[in-house]
């Protein structure tokens, strides 16, 4: 009995200190990663295009396609496709930014003047002092708060082409990626002693599963879901349902809330209009989302990561909260590369331990 306590022991006293050096680690990042995080963005991003294209490249590889030649032809039926979209989507992609840059000023004073005839409406309500005085609080603050996503939104834009140096340098990186995988999948084995290399190998395969299928299920989802909110809005006869498709497909990246961040723009512009069409609009929404939950997303994505839905709300207030858009969207495969981590790092002390 005494052998089993101290075994136990044992074994838990290396997995607290595992668990508590990983909390460190973390804390730390976190406290580094806000300055940071933003440079390793485009790093990030082709590791992600890289896991995506990576499978068409061992396909044409299984096919006796050289490597390099595959990722060029895959380069070129991709580019090929941004081109026929930029012939026939982007004229009309910029004629409704152009349409609606002009009925702006025109929609903020409509919403403007519909906050004001709420404020009017419950003034006219016999309320006491104090809660008609932190209603009007609460409308400044909601004017305040549209005016900072209005504010931040132009502020994104301007990055976007601010950074255009390290958004041209993803291909290039992808491609040296997709070219060298297996080479630096064996650098990263060779840089353990031997006796850890079997675990990490084991460890990686996993991440690399979990990780691609996630990925290009997300793309995949991602793209319907576009596609099905743009005809959806198009049927009911909003303007700008190309622009709100687009921004519903790429909202939809983010669990939980990417939706609702989606829908909200228009519902409001929906709204300004008549109420019929936000209910429409809204309607809209729910039909597209019903469809990437019960059918979409189980046919597509087909697997899980692993993680609680408590866990990945938290982690998704977590990562919007330090670095915004980039922590929605990175927020939740980052727990479940952790989640990996350290069940292998578990499994490995026990089996150890066992020994």
């Amino acid at each position: 009995m005494l052998k089993y306590d101290r075994q136990n022991l044992g074994r838990y006293g290396v997995l607290g200190a595992v668990l508590a050096v990983a909390l460190i680690l973390l804390l730390w990042l976190l406290q580094i990663g806000r300055q940071l995080f933003s440079l390793f963005i485009p790093f990030l991003l082709s590791i992600i295009l890289a896991y995506i294209l990576n499978p068409l490249v061992e396909f044409l590889e299984d096919r006796r396609v050289p490597r390099s030649l595959g990722i060029l032809l895959i380069y070129a039926v991709f580019f090929s496709f941004v081109f026929l979209f930029g012939v026939t989507a982007i004229p009309a992609l910029i004629s409704e930014l152009q349409k609606l840059g002009e009925m702006l000023p025109q929609y903020t004073g409509q919403f403007q003047d519909f906050l004001f005839s709420l404020q009017t409406d419950y003034r006219r309500i016999n309320l006491p002092e104090s809660i008609r005085m932190a209603l009007d609080q609460n409308l400044l603050s909601l004017q305040a708060a549209i005016q900072n996503v209005l504010e931040r939104v132009t502020g994104s834009v301007l990055s976007l082409f601010s950074n255009l140096l390290a958004i041209l340098i993803i291909p290039l990186m992808v491609y040296y990626f997709l070219r060298d995988m297996d080479a630096l999948k064996r650098s990263l084995v060779l840089l353990f002693p031997k006796k850890y290399r079997s675990w990490f190998v084991s460890m990686g395969s996993e991440m690399d599963r979990t990780l691609g299928a996630y990925f290009r299920g997300i793309l995949v989802i991602s793209f319907l879901v576009a596609v099905l909110t743009y005809v959806g809005l198009a049927l009911v006869g909003l303007d700008y349902a190309l622009i709100l498709g687009i921004l519903a497909g790429l909202t939809n990246v983010i669990p939980y809330f990417g939706p609702i961040i989606g829908a909200i723009p228009a519902v409001l512009l929906a709204l300004l209009t008549s109420p019929a069409l936000a209910l429409k609009a809204g309607l809209v929404y729910v039909v597209v989302q019903q469809l990437e939950s019960q059918i979409i997303t189980p046919q597509v994505l087909g697997r899980s990561l692993g993680l609680h839905p408590l866990v990945v709300i938290f982690v998704l207030i977590l990562g919007g909260k330090l670095y915004g858009l980039p922590g929605l969207i990175f927020a939740v495969p980052f727990t479940a590369i952790i989640r990996i981590f350290l069940k292998h790092v578990i499994d490995f002390t026990a089996n150890r331990n066992s020994r």
